[in-house]
């Protein structure tokens, strides 16, 4: 092994220093991020729902739905419903993120395949 001469300060191996630099790159780029977002202007939560196929189930047939949040803000306590010749379906999710989407299912209990209306009742901020 070889032996390194210590000067009287303590001197730091360049991969010591290269983690620290590295170290404060990503705690400086956290910051900024952190700062960007706590200053940034967000977008309400903006509600869509597309249905899928229905497929056949033991009680009748199911509505698979998809709900996206075009907003930046999340939405909670999200109300769906759909209607297919005259029968209601009701379904609810606990939040739609930001940016994000969720599924939902919708049962409707008809002998020939429906064709549902969905939309959003509404939702609550979080």
């Amino acid at each position: 092994m070889k032996s390194r001469k210590k000067s009287d300060g303590a001197t730091l191996s360049r991969l010591q220093g290269l983690c620290a630099l590295l170290g404060l790159i990503v705690t400086l780029a956290a910051i900024v991020v952190l700062a960007r977002s706590a200053f940034a202007h967000q977008s309400p939560p903006d509600l869509s729902v597309r249905p899928e196929d229905p497929r056949p189930v033991a009680s009748g047939w199911a509505v698979e739905v998809r709900v996206l949040n075009k907003g930046d803000m999340t939405a909670a306590a999200v109300e769906i419903e759909g209607e297919a010749e005259g029968e209601r379906a009701r379904a609810s999710l606990d939040y739609v993120p930001g940016r994000g989407e969720k599924r939902a299912t919708l049962v409707f209990s008809s002998n020939a395949k429906p064709q549902a209306r969905v939309r959003v009742m509404g939702w609550s901020d979080p």
